[in-house]
């Protein structure tokens, strides 16, 4: 069954008008209200798509980016630098990585944004989880490596430095840290001297 284009068109708007509100007032101040009377979209129509503000803010944001999709090019290596070199990539071409303060600021004030934000992140974070997961049944990865750490030594990063730093990216970086990171899982890496008591 098709989509009324008339759908498609309200969906849009709203979908956009959030955006331009989130990206002027944040997400504290984006309220329904306010992207009905941007988007001239009636409140009634709003809520039907969107049972609450919470749902549709996350819709937007996820708009801003490319759905995750997980590589499988064969090697552990190549998949990673998919992944964060794209990670790269999105966070300076595209909107999110202005909204994503906000979020997080609202993720830590409200308990409904906590759930989005855990929500959107877990998301985000699958093709991740997946590639490790599949290096470490491969024999790529020891077996008892912590995937949840290497995905944060991965990606936490790359957020620090264009969230935090606001330094420039792009995806030679994500490539060149995933290299790095690489090597230190996978290098025998001797022991560390005892300390004399």
């Amino acid at each position: 069954m098709s989509t009324d284009p008339r759908v498609v068109r309200s969906k849009a708007k709203v979908i956009d008008s959030a955006l331009e509100l989130l990206a002027e007032r944040g997400v504290a101040g984006t309220s329904v209200e306010a992207i009905v009377e941007r988007s001239g979209v009636a409140k009634t129509t709003v809520y039907r798509h969107w049972p609450t503000r919470g749902e549709l803010i996350l819709d937007a944001i996820d708009a801003c980016i490319e759905p995750p999709v997980t590589p499988d090019l064969g090697a552990l290596r190549a998949d990673l630098h998919a992944l964060i070199g794209g990670l790269c990539e999105a966070l300076s071409t595209t909107r999110w990585a202005a909204l994503m303060p906000s979020l997080i600021d609202a993720a830590e004030r409200d308990p409904e944004f906590a759930e989005i934000h855990h929500r959107f992140a877990t998301t985000r974070n699958a093709p991740l989880h997946d590639v490790i997961g599949r290096a470490i049944d491969r024999g790529e990865l020891p077996p008892d490596v912590d995937a949840e750490l290497l995905s944060d030594l991965l990606a936490g990063p790359v957020f620090y430095r264009r969230l935090v730093a606001g330094a420039p990216l792009d995806r030679s970086d994500g490539e060149r840290l995933v290299d790095q990171v690489l090597h230190a899982y996978t290098s025998d890496v001797p022991p560390m001297p005892a300390t004399p008591v």
